[in-house]
């Protein structure tokens, strides 16, 4: 039997996360939200490095591929644990964009029990929604913001390598209810953004992302 992403789910856990830690301003950051569960250690690559006694670069070779964080789960009797190693010296936006996704892999509860593949998938999609949720979206198309990559990775703090993927997720159903309590949290932070926008503008040349294949479905 295949087993497939639940790509609504991971939408929908990550508008969760964002109303019960009430962030109401972007950009979104999994740092403080990663730090304050209990079931969780984060530790840079070095730390780690330091902790289990050798040196930085073994650390991040035995990671293979995973190279700007990886996250280890661990049972124990009060339900699972999660260690999460993260690269410190990668650009903020990459940090940030690899702890999003790690954080998909602890809200969704993923134990390695299901295929690789399908857990990225869903950890991905976690990240994108938690980084640039739909709300936000939304919010801004309605403010009239010209809507480029340019603006934005202003106002999430990413760049084209991580938004690309938002025109390619499936869609997803995220309730009606949790998108307008989003939209209001971000309302301040949109407004404030309006008023910035026209400097922006000026210096941005490029072309108008197309995020009509992102904005179908959207339920509000």
């Amino acid at each position: 039997m295949t087993v497939e992403p639940d790509y609504s789910l991971a939408a929908i856990r990550a508008t969760e996360t964002l109303i019960n830690y009430n962030i109401t301003a972007a950009p979104v950051s999994p740092i403080p939200i990663i730090k304050s569960m209990r079931n969780v250690l984060l530790l840079p690559f070095a730390e780690m490095a330091l902790q289990i006694g050798t040196d930085r670069d073994n650390v991040i070779n035995s990671f293979g591929e995973s190279q700007d964080a990886v996250t280890s789960v661990h049972f124990a009797s009060g339900g699972l644990r999660y260690v999460v190693a993260y690269n410190q010296r990668l650009p903020v936006y990459l940090i940030q964009r690899a702890l999003a996704r790690e954080l998909g892999h602890i809200v969704l509860h993923h134990d390695g029990s299901r295929p690789d593949a399908v857990r990225y998938e869903e950890a991905i999609t976690f990240a994108r929604h938690l980084i640039c949720p739909r709300p936000l979206i939304k919010a801004m198309l309605d403010s009239g913001i010209r809507l480029t990559i340019e603006t934005l990775g202003n106002i999430t703090g990413c760049y084209e390598r991580c938004l690309a993927g938002l025109r390619k997720t499936p869609g997803v159903s995220v309730p009606a209810e949790m998108n307008r309590k989003v939209r209001e949290q971000f309302a301040d932070y949109i407004a404030d953004f309006v008023r910035f926008q026209p400097i922006l503008s000026r210096e941005d040349t490029s072309a108008v992302a197309d995020f009509g294949t992102y904005m179908d479905g959207y339920e509000e």
